[in-house]
């Protein structure tokens, strides 16, 4: 059961961190520079909650949690950045 409860909690972490990754992409959309500026505040951001944790008494931080809110968030990133491309490719060829 305590191995169900951690691979959970992982995922849980993953996947929050891949929303933001959405929604930083759609926030700096207009911007030419939307993927660095996404990814900056992903690795800020999970940082800062580690840091943050490490002050709550009922909590633990975990260099190893903040990797894998970067991870999460950078894949949703990286896959956003695949369908603008193929959006790209496919809107410049001839019909």
């Amino acid at each position: 059961m305590a191995t169900i409860h951690f691979i959970t909690r992982k995922i849980a972490h993953f996947t929050e961190y891949a929303i933001l990754g959405l929604l930083a992409a759609r926030a700096f959309r207009s911007s030419d520079r939307w993927f660095l500026i996404s990814v900056a505040l992903i690795v800020v951001y999970a940082l800062l909650d580690e840091y943050h944790q490490s002050y709550v008494p009922s909590r633990t931080a975990s260099v190893f949690d903040s990797l894998i809110d970067m991870a999460g968030g950078i894949t949703a990133l990286l896959l956003v950045r695949r369908k603008r491309r193929q959006i790209f490719v496919d809107e410049r060829r001839p019909v």
